[in-house]
Order: structure tokens, then sequence, then C-alpha cells
């Protein structure tokens, strides 16, 4: 298997030069990180700029939001607090950033000032039927448009993929620009109550970011069910089959990589243990 070297870093930017496809291969969830090595302001911005700008339900934007608390800018009780609240999973105390995922079910209060902005850019269109007085007659009266219109457990449901939607750009921003990330979860009212979110804010996941500690492979592409398993042609049931030419394409493309565990995978997690004093 060959694979496509990404271009050199900028020294102005830092950015890896990875390609979409490359940067989908190589992402891991990262769990040891180099406590010592900050992360830019800058990078934490590029990939929150990602996830602002993905799909989002009725341009419902003010759904997702996020507070990003650097480690070494809180005070040592709430960190610790907040580490607590991840079940003192130690790569939360190695990682310098962490970004709070949360959902905001007030942002659904949005939605037709959201939509009329835009038909206003010209997103929706007026031949497809998009009017001010559509969205008020069947729009918002309507639970598979307005999510508030109908069951709640539903628009707890939507608003979650919403904001999944922005967290899987994030994660591969994190990958573009160098970083190590993972998603952890977490005891979520204790963390709103640390970062005092207000109450219909529900924390989703939390994103780790930080340089890796362990080797950027992380052991190898994580085990994945077979493609047939997953998908399907024409009717449930029916696989979709593996084209070997187009998995052969994604390999050389480095999508498609060494899957876990590589043979040194043993003892760099041994060399992990011993660095940050914990059990093998």
């Amino acid at each position: 298997m060959t694979t496509t070297q990404p271009a050199p870093a900028s020294a102005a930017t830092g950015h890896t030069g990875l390609t979409f496809k490359q940067a989908v291969g190589r992402r891991r969830s990262i769990r040891f990180f180099k406590p010592y090595q900050p992360v830019d302001k800058g990078k934490v911005q590029k990939v929150l700029e990602a996830a602002r700008l993905q799909s989002q339900h009725g341009n419902a934007v003010l759904i997702r939001k996020a507070v990003v608390v650097y480690r070494d800018e809180t005070d040592q009780e709430t960190f610790a607090g907040l580490c607590e609240a991840m079940y003192n999973q130690p790569a939360a105390a190695q990682a310098p950033c962490h970004i709070y995922w949360t959902i905001d079910m007030s942002g659904w209060d949005e939605l037709k000032p959201s939509l009329l902005k835009l038909i206003e850019v010209g997103a929706l269109t007026s031949s497809y039927g998009w009017s001010e007085q559509f969205i008020d007659d069947i729009v918002m009266k309507t639970p598979d448009f307005n999510v508030l219109a109908g069951d709640r457990t539903f628009a707890e449901w939507l608003s979650a993929i919403e904001t999944g939607l922005a967290m899987g750009a994030a994660l591969l921003a994190a990958q573009d620009e160098g970083l190590g990330t993972a998603l952890l979860t977490g005891q979520r009212a204790r963390i709103g109550e640390l970062l005092g979110m207000p109450e219909n804010t529900t924390v989703a996941q939390i994103q780790l970011l930080g340089y890796p500690a362990e080797g950027e492979e992380a052991g190898g592409q994580r085990p994945r069910p077979d493609f047939e398993q997953l998908y399907f042609e024409g009717r449930w049931g029916n696989p979709m089959r593996r084209d070997p030419a187009v998995v052969a394409e994604l390999e050389d493309a480095g999508m498609i990589q060494a899957a876990a565990p590589l043979a040194h995978r043993r003892q760099e997690i041994r060399a992990m243990a011993a660095m940050f004093g914990l059990p093998e």
C-alpha cells in the first residue's frame, strides 16, 4: 500500500497540508497527550470555524454551542472538577485544551428568522415554494420541519445529530491542523454547573485537543464493521458490494490505512504508561 505524503507544514501557519482523505484516514482517538505543549488559540479557532460551517437543519445554527477551556488558564479547582466529572480519565488531565460541545434547545426559537435569512440570500427559492407564508403555514406547524411543534424526544434526538455534524467536522479540522484529538463523555449536569451553563443547555461530548505523546498512528486504524454490514443498495438488507478498485484507490490516497493493532502497539502502550505513571 502506498500513501501520499502531505505537503510540508507552513512555518507561518503550521498547516499540515492534508487532503480530505488523509485527514479522514489519519484521524484517531488520541489518549496520550503532551501536557507541556499548549495548543495555539488560532488552531482552536480553525477547529471551531469548521464546525460553525456545517450543515444544520433549518439553518438553526444556535442549537450547537461550545465552551473552550484551557487547562493552564483555568483555576485549578474548576479544572480538577471538570476532570473528575469526566471520571478522572487521564487524557482529560493531560490535554491542554477542552471543547465542551453542547446542545442548546433554545436555538430552535430562531428557526423562522433563520429560514427567512436563507430566502434572503437565495439559498431557499420561490421556485421550490419557499416564502414567509409557507414558513408560517407549513414549516412552523409541521414537526418534521419544526421539531418544537412535535415530540420533545424527537427534537432532542435531531438536535444531537446536528451537534454531531459539528463535532465530526471539528475532529477532522483538528487532524488537519496537526493536533491530537478525541471525544470523551462525562457527568453532564456536573459539567454544566461548573461552566455556568443555562438549564436548557446539555453537554453532548467533550473534545480534547493537544499534541500526541503517542505516535500519530496510535496503533493503527480502528476496527470497523464490514462495508456490507453497514450499507444497503435498493432496499434494506441487500448489501452494497464493496469495489476492490475503490478500496485500492482510497488506500493510495491515505483514507484507508493499516488496521490496528500495529506490531509495536503493545510496547508503545507500556512506554506511555511508564511515562505517565499509569498501570500497564
